[in-house]
């Protein structure tokens, strides 16, 4: 993979409580904006960072669009800073990682296969499935071509093809960079066995400070108006989260 990879953590106003530090120690680059950089380093003090402008904060597209630009390496993770968990699916069990004999190493490889085989088949996006429930996960299916992966756990290839963060969107632009990738190299790499768990609907802090539920609708409306209604589907009573059916063949 040449220059190697990087996980970086994106995190606002949660020194203390990035769950992700847990898993990825010193490997784990947490990207603040300068004014909270003092207060994170009180909690993680041997941690590494990157240091954003203050006037970025409050949109995430733009905090996205601010690490690729400046990650200086061609393959990056980003993770959510409430990541609590990784494990996998095995006969209709969740088995969280840290039920194993708990070895960054192994995750750091599962990783760099990642990266290597979203190349192989051509594509800039991997990650894993956004559902942890063992009932969303078909053995006969390892993988999937055609779904998308999200901000929680987003491996990516950073390359001048025009794909970028749509700044319209300070949240659900994650549902947005998929498409884009789906719209344009046909497929997204998804691990559909393996898992994550996150604790962003009820953690303060974060996106939670800016997101009301008239902004989720405008988000919504805006996602839905880009790619047509076909593609974008949701009920704002039922969730805040749309569902997305690419017109694409296959898994």
């Amino acid at each position: 993979m040449g220059d190697g990879f990087k996980i970086i953590c994106p995190s606002y106003r949660r020194a203390g409580n990035v769950y992700a530090y847990g898993l990825f120690r010193d490997k784990l680059i947490i990207a603040v904006i300068e004014s909270e950089l003092e207060s994170y380093k009180k909690y993680y003090p041997d941690a590494n960072y990157m240091v954003m402008p203050n006037h970025i904060k409050g949109n995430m597209s733009v905090v996205r669009n601010y690490i690729r630009d400046n990650a200086g390496c061609r393959y990056i993770v980003m993770v959510d800073d409430d990541l609590k968990e990784l494990g996998y699916h095995e006969k209709g069990q969740m088995v969280p990682m840290r039920n194993l004999e708990f070895r960054l190493d192994r995750i750091l490889d599962f990783i760099e296969n990642g990266f290597i085989m979203a190349e192989e088949i051509g594509t800039v996006l991997w990650g894993l499935n956004v559902n942890k429930d063992p009932r969303s996960y078909r053995e006969c299916s390892l993988f999937s071509l055609t779904q998308v992966v999200l901000g929680p756990f987003s491996g990516q290839i950073i390359k001048d093809d025009g794909i970028r963060y749509d700044e319209r969107f300070p949240f659900k632009e994650d549902y947005d960079f998929a498409l884009q990738v789906l719209y344009k190299y046909r497929k997204i790499l998804r691990f559909d066995k393996y898992y994550y768990v996150v604790n962003h609907l009820v953690q303060a802090g974060g996106c939670g400070d800016f997101r009301v539920l008239e902004h989720e609708k405008e988000q919504l409306e805006l996602l839905q108006k880009k790619w047509g209604k076909e593609v974008v589907r949701y009920d704002i009573k039922k969730s805040v989260n749309p569902r997305i059916v690419p017109p694409l063949k296959g898994v």
